[in-house]
């Protein structure tokens, strides 16, 4: 068994939900063992579990009694050396990312990190398995850029971005991209428990989410990029897009226009978006759906209340699928994916599992 470690899951920030509920994903788990959880505040060094989260646990089930006498041990490079962990799972706020993520690698351990922090440094993956697997490859330069011996750093990318690329995969794949412009609805879960104020929302929209625009802006292209001689060269299609909050509790939607490089059959979309597999399906990771997309052939769907939780919230439904004349090779549809489900602590457990898979952490 890979020997796990949880950091970020007693912090005072909501990233600490993402934490919380992958914890529950990992009970039991075929491939991983929870093995530690590591402070993010020095001042939670040696509390248990429970007193750390007594005031912060945001999951919806009870902490498992299982883990609550489990006591925080520190995030500096002494304790992280002796702890034995194989690989983290970081769910921290971009500026603690930056410090400790990398001193997590640096201490020899894999991290699979949630956080915006280090997203966008050249020699860091960002990752839907399904998709750019293959930037794995990069870890070598990685290593060597930072003088990590074995430890090193994955990303996980906003949860929109997952959502929309995992969508837009069958398409690319098939025809080429040359531009794509889209809008999503995103859903109030997105922000956190706290993150929205309920009479801001009700009855209304919301048409800015701060930053999340940029994110996509800059995320999109890195997902469909190509690594090739060391490096991973950003996909070059131009991005436009709009970020919108909407009354939705979970499930975020976006609707997506594409211009490809060549015309598709509308006919063939079905088979097309219903077949599309990719890494985490050739490897069987344990949490990722035999089917990654689910074609939706209603006038009214994809739906977030109708379609979010489908594969336990690890697929995305796409639908409405229609031409899009303003394009000479257009295409548009909407597409709906569970923002944590899949967005967040889905596909980074499923990160954590492919790294497992690929060979890159764990014993010999």
């Amino acid at each position: 068994m890979v020997r796990l470690g949880i950091l970020g899951i007693a912090s005072k920030m909501w990233l600490s939900y993402i934490a919380q509920r992958a914890l529950f994903l990992f009970e039991d788990h075929p491939l991983l063992e929870i093995s530690a959880f590591i402070a993010d505040d020095p001042a939670d060094v040696g509390k248990t579990l429970a007193e750390a989260t007594q005031d912060r646990w945001q999951a919806e089930e009870p902490l498992p009694a299982r883990y609550a006498g489990a006591k925080l041990i520190a995030a500096d490079t002494q304790s992280l050396k002796s702890s034995g962990l194989d690989i983290v799972l970081s769910t921290l706020p971009g500026p603690q990312a930056r410090m400790l993520d990398p001193q997590v690698a640096a201490a020899g351990i894999a991290v699979v990190s949630e956080s915006v922090g280090l997203r966008l440094e050249p020699d860091v993956p960002l990752l839907v398995p399904e998709i750019n697997a293959d930037h794995l490859g990069i870890i070598k330069s990685q290593r060597k850029a930072r003088g990590w011996e074995r430890g090193f750093i994955v990303t996980n990318p906003v949860c929109t971005a997952v959502i929309i690329a995992l969508a837009m995969k069958p398409f690319v794949d098939a025809f080429g991209l040359r531009a794509c412009v889209l809008t999503t609805l995103q859903s109030l879960s997105g922000a956190g428990y706290r993150g929205i104020p309920s009479l801001a929302v009700l009855d209304n929209l919301l048409p800015f989410i701060d930053q999340e625009e940029e994110k996509l802006h800059s995320e999109l292209p890195k997902i469909f990029g190509t690594y090739r001689d060391g490096k991973i060269v950003p996909h070059p299609a131009p991005f436009a897009c709009t970020a919108t909050r909407v009354p939705v509790r979970d499930g975020h939607t976006a609707s997506i226009t594409l211009d490809l490089e060549r015309t598709p059959d509308l006919g063939k979309m079905a088979a097309l978006i219903d077949g599309c597999r990719g890494r985490a399906q050739a490897l069987n990771l344990p949490h990722a759906p035999k089917q990654p997309l689910v074609y939706r052939p209603e006038p009214d769907r994809p739906q977030p209340q109708l379609d979010r939780n489908r594969g336990d919230g690890m697929v995305v439904s796409v639908g409405r699928v229609r031409p899009a004349p303003a394009f000479d090779h257009g295409v548009g549809f909407v597409a709906v994916g569970h923002n944590h489900g899949r967005g967040t602590y889905g596909n980074s457990v499923l990160l954590t599992e492919l790294l497992v898979k690929e060979g890159l952490v764990g014993r010999a």
